[in-house]
């Protein structure tokens, strides 16, 4: 049984007032611990940790990870030992603390180590997060009707077309630039005569024709050759990411580089041979069909479950929400668009930039959503609670195994997927699925 420097007599966090330690505080949504850890529920840890370093350094006389725990620490200090183990000692220590306690929290604790010393109990200080409360609107009474989903040809077609566009063949060639050509091009934007800051472009490639973020651009250059250079004035759009230049009249002069002709595969059966396994070009929009249904069939689910949770946010009543709950969701935002940047192949710092916005001005924009979010965890943290719906360990084994099946070469992933916080993630996970499942059961009709 983990050591824990505080007594609960109850359960329910409504009377969580009850803890004994004085060191022990509840301030505004806030939970503050101290914590010991034995050294024999520890060890472990200590164990795994000292494989790990034996694996990452040279141990003469083993093969690497197969040193003794004494070995290794002769060789590196037993405090590097508890170093590497030390998140692996208060992660198992902190969800063994929610899970008997039954503590109502949300997010990460703020961990703060008071003692760490070599073959003592390390003590540490939790700062958790409660749950604030709430009071549910009776979420039986929504109904919404699933829009049908039917597939339009145009949509099979804009496939068919990339799918062309990716396989076609570039040739350079020295004529005047035609429809559907894709160029590259040199630009200079200037407004009112003066160069505008950051309008200034190299080596830019478009397609002639294709939807471009500025109307009719590419259209002006139709008729030019390579070498050659154009001046043309256009107005932009009301959504340009500029707002600077929304709706003005820009000045753009531009040099044309070089010119390529696109020549696109014929949509039949050999190009439909071409891209896999399908036998006929009827195989290809049967199966390119079924795919856009599933899309839009999740696009669907996922607009139904916003409007669900949306309805029951905006009837219910929640105990208020502390900053300390809507910053942390805030910066998790600010990382997933950030991720969402660079797998599109740009840098942070440049988005910032051509936005004309700094990263306090984008926390400042998603602080409504992230209170929205933390509100929606909420109601399916209470729904799950009133409606007994809770995750069996069979079905996280199950999940994990499936997750261990693909990442079945990295270990470091393995070792990260079997831990017991992951577990703990999935669980969450898991349960989340199931609530929404279960709304939309109830309130949605066919």
């Amino acid at each position: 049984m983990l050591i824990i420097n505080f007594i609960f007599m109850l359960k329910e966090i409504k009377k969580i007032d009850s803890l004994s330690h004085p060191m022990n505080k509840q301030i505004n949504g806030q939970l503050e611990l101290i914590c010991e850890v034995s050294l024999e529920e520890m060890a472990p840890c200590l164990s795994r940790a000292a494989r790990r370093i034996s694996q990452k350094i040279k141990i003469l006389g083993f093969r690497p990870g197969k040193a003794p725990y004494e070995i290794v620490k002769k060789e590196v200090g037993e405090m590097d030992i508890y170093q590497e183990a030390l998140d692996e000692i208060i992660s198992q220590s902190y969800f063994e603390i929610v899970s008997e306690e039954n503590l109502r929290v949300i997010g990460h604790p703020k961990i703060d180590i008071q003692v760490l010393v070599p073959n003592q109990p390390i003590v540490y200080k939790a700062i958790i997060s409660l749950l604030p409360k709430v009071k549910l609107f009776n979420y039986k009474d929504i109904k919404i009707k699933k829009p049908q989903i039917e597939i339009q040809q145009k949509q099979i077609d804009k496939v068919l077309k990339d799918l062309q566009k990716s396989r076609s063949k570039e040739i350079l060639v020295n004529r005047e630039i035609q429809k559907g050509d894709k160029v590259n091009i040199n630009i200079e934007m200037f407004l009112d005569k003066v160069p505008i800051e950051d309008g200034q472009i190299k080596n830019h490639f478009i397609i002639i024709g294709d939807p471009y973020f500025i109307p009719e651009f590419s259209e002006n250059l139709i008729g030019f050759k390579a070498e050659e250079s154009k001046e043309f004035e256009l107005k932009m759009p009301n959504d340009y990411y500029n707002k600077n230049l929304a709706e003005r009249i820009v000045n753009f002069r531009v040099k044309i580089n070089s010119v390529f002709q696109v020549d696109l595969s014929e949509l039949n059966d050999e190009f439909a041979k071409g891209l896999g396994n399908f036998e006929s070009f009827k195989d290809l929009t049967e199966q390119l069909r079924k795919n856009l249904e599933i899309e839009e069939n999740f696009e669907v689910e996922k607009k139904l479950e916003d409007d669900i949770l949306e309805k029951i946010i905006g009837q219910s009543d929640f105990e208020e929400i502390q900053d300390n709950l809507i910053e942390p969701e805030i910066k998790k935002m600010f990382l997933e668009l950030e991720q969402s940047i660079i797998e599109q192949g740009m840098e942070m710092k440049d988005y910032l930039e051509h936005s004309k916005k700094t990263k306090e001005d984008f926390e400042k924009d998603f602080q409504p959503l992230a209170l929205k979010r933390i509100k929606s965890i909420l109601i399916i943290r209470e729904i799950a609670e009133s409606e007994s719906i809770g995750i069996s360990e069979s079905d996280i084994i199950e999940e994990l195994n499936n997750l261990l099946k693909i990442y079945s070469m990295d270990e470091k992933i393995k070792e990260r997927v079997q831990s017991k916080e992951y577990k703990e993630y999935l669980r969450g996970e898991l349960i989340n699925k199931k609530v929404l499942d279960f709304l939309k059961k109830t309130c949605v009709l066919s």
